[in-house]
C-alpha cells in the first residue's frame, strides 16, 4: 500500500519509473467495531454523506480536521500526553474518536498527541490527489514495483545475471573490501560494491531490537467481500483496533480480482501486525470473527475462507548490521509501517555512499529521446561516404 504523497510515489513520479506499472485508487476505508464492518469518511463529500454520524458530528469532524492542518499552542500543550486524551477534550464523542486513532491517524490510543497529529496531517494531506483516499494499489501487486525500478536499471546500462546466485564472497583483509563475489557454478564476479538484502547476512554480524521484533501475517483467499456492496472492484484499507487488552491492532487489506492478484469471484486478503505471539495467536480471532472458518460458531452472512496461510517475519526496521567490508551494504527486509517510508530513506543513503556525485534515481528518458550507439556509427559512416 502507497501514500499518494508518500515518499515512494514521489520517487516513481520524479524517476518516471510510474509509466512501467498501473495503479487503483484504494476505493474505500473501512474499521470492525462491535462486530461490524462500517466504512469510514475521509472526504469532505464522505464526510456529508455518511449517514454513520449525526449531523453535530459531522460539523464536529469537520472542524477538527480543518483545525489539525496547522500546528497550535493548544495542540503543543498536549505534547508526550495521549492522542486520545487530546480528542476528548475536544468533545469529540466516541465515534469520531475511532475514526480519528484506528482509521485516519491508524495510531493507538496510547500514542503521543504530536504523533497522532503528524499521522492525521499526513493523511489528510494524501487525499484527493487520486482519489477519494489517501492510498494506492499497484496492479499485480507490489512485486511489480522493484521489477519497474529493474527496467530503469535497463535502461541505464544495469546488468542482470539470472540463476547466478551468490554463494560466498571474497574479501580483502587490508582493505577489508569485498573483491569479488563466487556464484554457485563457482564464477567469480569482481565488483566495486556489495548490495545485500539482510536475510542474507550471518545472525552474528546482526544488531537487531532487543528483544527481536517479529511481525505477525497472514494472507487469504475469501469467496466474498467483508462489507459486500454493487461493485465488486473494491479495493479496501481494513483497519482493526485491538479485540482485548494486550492484543495488536492490525491492518487488512482487501484486493478484488481487478487487481490481478486473484481469479475473478475471490478476494486476496492480507492481515499484518506486530507480533504479541505465533501470527496464528495474533490473527486467528480476528479472521474467525470476520470470516466464516471451520472454527467460527455461527453461520453469518460472511464471506467464506477458501485458503489461509499464516506466518511470522522479523521486523526488518528494526534490524541493524556490524562488523561488515566498507563497501558491502545492507538493505532492510520489510517492516510493518505504511507507505515504504524506511525502504526509500535506506536506498537512498545507500545510493549516496556508492555514488555521492550522482542524483537518485534521474528520470528515465523517453524512449524517442534514446540515441543508441549503433545508428549513431551508421550514420557516421553514411556521412563520409556522402562526403566522398
Amino acid at each position: 500500500m502507497m501514500y499518494s504523497r508518500g515518499s515512494l510515489v514521489d520517487l516513481l513520479i520524479k524517476s518516471n519509473v510510474s509509466r512501467y506499472a498501473e495503479f487503483k485508487n484504494v476505493s474505500r476505508i473501512l474499521t470492525y467495531r462491535h462486530d461490524n464492518v462500517e466504512q469510514v469518511p475521509c472526504s469532505r463529500a464522505d464526510v456529508f454523506a455518511s449517514r454513520q454520524l449525526s449531523v453535530v458530528e459531522k460539523r464536529k469532524l469537520m472542524r477538527f480536521l480543518t483545525s489539525c492542518v496547522e500546528d497550535t499552542e493548544e495542540q503543543q500543550a498536549y505534547n508526550g500526553r495521549p492522542y486520545l486524551e487530546f480528542l476528548r477534550d475536544q468533545q469529540l464523542g466516541d465515534n469520531l474518536q475511532h475514526f480519528l486513532v484506528h482509521s485516519i491517524a491508524m495510531v493507538t490510543e496510547d500514542t503521543p498527541t504530536e504523533a497522532g497529529l503528524a499521522s492525521t496531517r499526513h493523511f489528510l494531506r494524501c487525499l484527493g490527489r487520486y482519489g477519494n483516499t489517501p492510498f494506492l494499489f499497484p496492479v499485480y501487486g507490489l512485486g511489480e514495483i522493484p521489477q519497474c525500478f529493474c527496467r530503469m536499471c535497463a535502461v541505464f546500462g544495469g546488468i542482470y545475471c539470472l540463476r547466478h546466485s551468490v554463494h560466498c564472497v571474497i574479501v580483502d583483509q587490508e582493505s577489508n573490501r569485498c573483491k569479488a563475489v563466487i556464484d554457485i557454478r563457482g564464477q567469480r564476479i569482481s565488483c566495486s560494491h556489495f548490495v545485500v538484502e539482510d536475510g542474507y547476512v550471518a545472525a552474528e554480524r546482526k544488531k537487531v531490537a532487543t528483544p527481536t521484533r517479529f511481525i505477525s501475517r497472514a494472507v487469504l483467499i475469501t469467496d466474498g467481500s467483508v462489507l459486500p456492496t454493487d461493485s465488486e472492484q473494491q479495493v479496501s484499507m481494513v483497519t482493526l483496533p485491538p479485540i482485548a487488552a494486550g492484543s495488536p491492532s492490525v491492518k487488512m487489506v482487501e484486493l478484488c480480482p481487478s487487481t490481478m492478484t486473484c481469479p475473478p469471484g475471490t478476494y486476496l486478503v492480507h492481515l499484518t501486525c506486530q507480533s504479541t505471539g505465533s501470527a496464528y495467536q495474533d490473527l486467528s480471532p480476528l479472521v474467525t470473527r470476520m470470516f466464516h472458518t471451520p472454527e467460527s460458531h455461527d453461520q453469518g452472512k460472511r464471506p467464506s475462507v477458501l485458503w489461509c496461510l499464516y506466518f511470522n517475519m522479523v521486523d526488518g526496521s528494526a534490524v541493524d548490521c556490524h562488523n561488515l567490508p566498507s563497501n558491502v551494504h545492507v538493505c532492510s527486509g520489510p517492516d510493518g509501517e505504511l507507505g515504504h517510508e524506511h525502504a526509500i530513506t535506506q536506498a537512498e543513503s545507500i545510493f549516496r555512499k556508492i555514488l555521492p556525485q550522482e542524483e537518485f534515481c534521474p528520470p528515465a528518458p523517453n524512449p524517442e529521446d534514446i540515441i543508441y550507439d549503433a545508428d549513431t556509427a551508421e550514420g557516421d559512416v553514411l556521412s563520409r561516404q556522402t562526403e566522398e
